[in-house]
């Protein structure tokens, strides 16, 4: 019977505070979300014009580190950066990023999802388009805000029947 009430009574503590089952938007989720967009513009511009240094210094420089883009899976910043030397940056331009959520995990960390047309001409009326969908994990370290996961892959869209 102890039982019972027990639970009925956390039950209902639970039910009053419905701050328990979502996330708090404090001034600090706030300062993480402006502080993260920041760098997240930052690290997209540089992959959008071609600037290899800034882009490869917004990843946490860490043997943790994993990346999975397209068919392709490093681990690490050194396995990555041999890639990123070896490779041309895809053109773009940063405005192309759309769908930009940025949800902070506390003080240290935060994910972020967007969206982004492939590069080239944009598909021809009536054809399937393609999109890339990549999410990004920012954590704070030393060095400021860093990427310490990021998955990114193309999805093809159909277009719209009328």
């Amino acid at each position: 019977m102890r039982a019972i009430i027990l639970f009925i009574g956390l039950f209902l503590i639970c039910l009053s505070s419905p701050s328990l089952s979502r996330p708090m938007t404090t001034p600090d989720s706030e300062s993480v979300e402006r502080e993260v967009r920041k760098v997240f513009h930052a690290w997209s511009q540089a992959l959008t014009s071609g600037d290899k240094k800034a882009y490869l210094d917004a990843f946490w420089d860490s043997p943790k580190l994993i990346i999975r883009v397209a068919d392709g899976e490093w681990k690490g910043l050194d396995a990555y950066r041999k890639r990123i030397e070896a490779a041309q940056l895809p053109p773009g331009n940063p405005a192309d990023y759309r769908n930009v959520q940025v949800v902070p995990l506390g003080d240290g960390g935060a994910v972020v999802t967007y969206e982004r047309p492939a590069p080239g001409p944009p598909a021809a009326a009536g054809q399937p388009s393609t999109l890339f969908r990549g999410t990004a994990v920012f954590i704070k370290t030393p060095a400021g805000w860093k990427i310490a996961a990021w998955q990114a892959g193309a999805v093809t869209i159909k277009p719209r029947q009328s």
